[in-house]
């Protein structure tokens, strides 16, 4: 029997996987033995690099890309004869130590409910922001009894920068940096987004430490590292939390 799982996050932009260690000690970092990203129109090419790989012995999959990546993924997987069908995550009213109060738990975004369970696995009983900077931003909040009460979504750094170039005549569709007081289009352009996003996480952080003190930011995402020296407000960078949380949840379905 193989001694790892993998674990799939698909998210809008990119396909993110991982070969883990299977019923050891510690978390998804310490556990890794394997693995990788690739945009999801390059996911048919993963066939080639999974078969270096004995068939796992668990494979859990978080999907936000729709139907046909799904369907794609699903011929990848047939790569191996022997493999397990895979564990397709929904999100549920409990699982891993975290309530779902969404109105319909079923409609939150398996990759939110992943990186809400990864957080949880890191820092505990302790309120946590969770904030994840992808395509998409989102910005959710965990209590210290482990119940997640909601959150937002907004567009990502590069749908803000993409918006206002396809949106106006006149602005380029340049990269800019990041600057206190630009000078220029192009660094007003991104240092506005920055600010943006920043704002956004701020606000909401500030909105809820009355009501969870010791409240931590824990950041994760491809632009997260890019957020980062922008926020005024404790946080933790995480290289992906949504690995994280699959990760724990392959341990406990392992015991059930």
């Amino acid at each position: 029997m193989p001694d790892y799982n993998l674990l799939i996050d698909i998210g809008n932009t990119f396909l993110k996987w991982g070969l883990f260690r299977n019923g050891s000690s510690g978390g998804a970092r310490e556990n890794r033995l394997e693995s990788g990203h690739v945009l999801l129109a390059e996911i048919p090419a993963l066939a080639l690099q999974f078969a270096k790989f004995r068939a796992p012995a668990q494979i859990v999959i978080s999907n936000v890309a729709g139907t046909r990546v799904r369907s794609t993924m699903i011929r990848v997987l047939e790569v191996w004869s022997d493999a397990p069908s895979p564990y397709w995550l929904i999100p549920q009213e409990e699982q891993c130590g975290v309530l779902n109060l969404y109105r319909n738990p079923a409609q939150l975004g398996s990759d939110r409910w992943a990186a809400l369970i990864g957080a949880r696995e890191l820092l505990g009983e302790r309120p946590t922001l969770v904030v994840v900077c992808g395509t998409a931003t989102t910005i959710d909040f965990l209590t210290a009894a482990g119940e997640f009460k909601g959150g937002v979504i907004l567009p990502g750094v590069g749908l803000m920068l993409r918006s206002l170039h396809d949106n106006t005549a006149a602005l380029p569709d340049a990269d800019g940096e990041y600057v206190d007081n630009p000078t220029q289009t192009v660094d007003a352009i991104a240092s506005g987004c920055q600010h943006a996003q920043a704002g956004a996480v701020e606000r909401l952080y500030h909105l809820r430490l009355a009501e969870a003190p010791g409240l931590m930011c824990l950041l994760s995402g491809g632009a997260a590292r890019a957020l980062s020296p922008r926020l005024n407000i404790p946080f933790e960078l995480h290289e992906n939390l949504a690995l994280e949380g699959l990760y724990r949840i392959s341990q406990s379905l392992a015991t059930t």
